[in-house]
């Protein structure tokens, strides 16, 4: 382990790295990325030729063809996007078979943190505010730190240094309804914009209606010789939304101690701001170099109201317990839960190359807090007993805070001869108060021995930190565990990958094999009577992520990608292995689409297998669906543009997220919805 160190040390005083492929051009006035860049691995840009991991672009055309990132995004590359109630409600992605809290979301390449429950939710951005969404697969730990186990999406915004002004308005099925307006103008080195928008949905369930709020301002500079660049942005997200909650069959009664409770009524409401500033330096003979400084506050207020119902027995006499009553209670808890996060962070970083060596290297640092209150009130009547009906109440109030901060010192190495091969290192040592250093690598080798083909090995070493909430939180409920160890990976890959010499083909096939350590498990702890997290897991999985594209001409074009998987977790004990919760062994997406003239086109299907679920000994699952969707646009003169679209033609309302019982109904899908949207574009 020394010697791991002392490598990795010496890579970060190295300062080492990527070439930027990041071009622009004199006159325009702005800098533009092209589609084909991913922001990764140097953080500064990599073509998918360049890149060891596998990558996903999802351009901006195909956004607009999309209302939510659930339509846009799932089944893109095999991934797979769980939403509970459709429109505004939680949308989790999950790859290769690991866990949202295991992947990592990056806002215009900077980390995006929920302290509470690790992971992220898609529900908060709107498609329309982004010029592109990027998803790079595999451990990138190396690259961003804590939480990039499976990989990182990068959510991209459109630049304010370009001019342009959108009214985009949509309404659809289950009393959708959606108003988007978009505005940038240039005024000679500088730019200032951004965009409002408002929507709503009552979605497929009663109480699970949603409405939200969003807008944005920016402002940016650009010098004349494009070497340097500054934007500063503010955002604001505000929503309604409904937790439908449980929902046990009608001839089920609930039953303390071995079902859930009904859900009478669930709400809650989110608030989040943010401030973003960057500057980027950029000259051919001295180098890139960038620094990110933001602030973000998320707070959510939780209310809800459920009923349960639990039997048990009175005795006559203690000695000799012959004479004994059924008791049932009813009782209805009315609960309200308040949290208050914050994080901010910093992140500076140079880079550089001489001839075929390029290297690049930065420091990152990252605070987050938590303030979390909860206040408990329940109303209980005997219902069946000697002494009923009476009625009691009871109650419970909970406060507790917590705060993390770390400090990251990274970089990479890339060697490249020839052309034909190329051989990465990158390294990251994460610091944190009272905490043992954690490190984290990944190595890449890209041999090319034709322009059109690549062979690719990786390896990488990445981890997941605690969150704020599995190390402090302490409620009616549980109670946080300080001395828990990150959860840490190794994952490995082989990839293929081919272009056609007139760019028509495009394919990639990558075997991948991955292996997670100490998952967090929470246990009841017969010490406290409460549950805590625990390291007793392991997961693992294997299988082949496959693309394939063929661009026929500019009218029409077709893409498939997938992943073919097995995925593997322990329980309880951390030895006995099962199949994986929740993870379907094949999820793919086929796309055929294109232009031609004023009208564009776009028809998917989307396939998921089975998921399956353990209660006990028992197996829950919900059965494999195929999802069809379309969009038809016609633009009118130049300014002004329909669009037709519809998801889950087949209308099999398949869940996409289990209940949280045998007994319990799953949360169904929305089903069969037609949407269309209006833009007006001046610019």
């Amino acid at each position: 382990m020394k010697r791991l160190y002392f490598v990795l040390v010496l890579l970060v005083f190295s300062a080492m790295g990527t070439k930027a492929t990041v071009t622009s051009k004199k006159g325009e006035g702005t800098k533009v990325l092209p589609d084909s860049i991913i922001v990764t691995a140097d953080r500064f840009g990599l073509t998918p030729k360049n890149s060891v991991w596998p990558t996903e672009s999802i351009k901006r055309q195909a956004l607009a063809q999309s209302v939510d990132m659930k339509s846009a995004l799932d089944g893109r590359g095999g991934v797979d996007i769980r939403n509970y109630n459709g429109f505004g409600s939680v949308s989790t992605l999950s790859n290769w078979g690991v866990f949202n809290r295991q992947m990592l979301l990056l806002y215009n390449g900077r980390v995006v943190k929920d302290y509470s429950l690790g992971g992220f939710n898609l529900s908060d951005y709107s498609l329309d505010e982004f010029n592109r969404i990027e998803i790079l697969k595999g451990p990138q730990s190396a690259f961003y730190g804590a939480d990039a186990i499976g990989g990182v999406v990068n959510l991209i915004t459109s630049s304010p240094l370009v001019d342009r002004l959108e009214l985009t308005t949509r309404q659809g099925s289950f009393d959708f309804s959606q108003y988007h307006f978009d505005f940038a103008k240039k005024i000679g080195n500088f730019g200032f914009g951004g965009f409002a928008e408002y929507g709503k949905a009552d979605n497929n369930r009663d109480n699970a209606g949603s409405e939200r709020i969003l807008f944005d301002l920016k402002t940016g500079y650009l010098s004349a010789d494009n070497r340097h660049k500054l934007l500063l942005s503010a955002r604001y997200f505000n929503d309604s939304l409904g937790v439908p909650g449980p929902q046990p069959s009608k001839s089920y009664i609930p039953v303390y101690g071995n079902a859930e409770s009904y859900s009478l009524y669930d709400y809650q409401k989110d608030e989040n701001y943010s401030v973003d500033f960057q500057y980027h330096f950029e000259d051919k003979t001295k180098g890139t170099a960038q620094l990110d400084i933001f602030w973000e506050k998320k707070n959510l207020d939780y209310h809800s109201l459920y009923n349960y119902m639990f039997n048990y027995y009175t005795f006559d006499s203690t000695v000799n317990p012959v004479d004994s009553s059924l008791n049932t209670d009813s009782v209805d808890v009315r609960s309200r839960s308040l949290y208050n996060k914050r994080s901010s962070g910093l992140s500076a970083r140079y880079m550089n190359h001489i001839s075929s060596f390029q290297y690049a290297g930065g420091i990152d640092w990252l605070s987050g807090s938590i303030r979390s209150t909860t206040d408990d009130k329940s109303d209980a009547t005997n219902i069946v007993g000697p002494f009923s009906p009476y009625t009691y109440n009871y109650g419970s109030y909970n406060y507790w805070k917590g705060v993390q901060s770390q400090y990251d010192l990274w970089s990479d190495i890339i060697l490249e001869t020839n052309n034909y091969l190329r051989f990465d290192v990158s390294g990251r040592l994460q610091l944190m108060k009272n905490r043992e250093t954690q490190p984290s690598y990944n190595l890449g080798l890209v041999f090319s021995p034709l322009p059109t083909t690549e062979f690719k090995i990786g390896y990488g070493y990445a981890f997941r930190l605690p969150t704020i909430s599995e190390r402090f939180a302490e409620n009616v409920f549980t109670v946080g565990n300080d001395k828990l160890n990150p959860e840490t990976s190794r994952s490995i890959i082989g990839s293929l990958r081919f272009n056609s010499d007139d760019k028509k083909i495009q394919a990639r096939a990558t075997f991948f094999h991955q292996a997670v350590d100490s998952l967090i498990q929470y246990q009841f702890d017969m010490t406290s009577f409460k549950y805590t997290p625990r390291n007793v897991e392991k997961f693992k999985s294997h299988g082949v992520d496959l693309s394939f594209q063929y661009n026929f001409s500019s009218r029409l074009s077709f893409s498939w990608g997938g992943v073919v998987q097995k995925a593997q977790q322990t329980i309880d004990d951390g030895q006995h292995y099962v199949d994986a919760f929740y993870v379907p062994d094949f999820k793919w997406r086929a796309d055929i689409g294109g232009q031609y003239r004023p009208i564009s086109y776009n028809f998917n299907v989307c396939y998921t297998s089975r998921r399956s679920l353990l209660f006990g000994d028992n197996e829950k699952y919900i059965d494999h669906v195929y999802d069809m969707g379309f969009a038809l646009g016609y633009d009118f003169l130049k300014n002004f543009s329909l669009m037709f679209t519809g998801n889950d033609l087949a209308n099999q309302k398949r869940p996409d997220q289990f209940g949280f019982s045998l007994q319990d109904n799953d949360y169904p899908s929305l089903g069969r919805r037609f949407y269309i949207s209006a833009k007006y574009s001046l610019f």
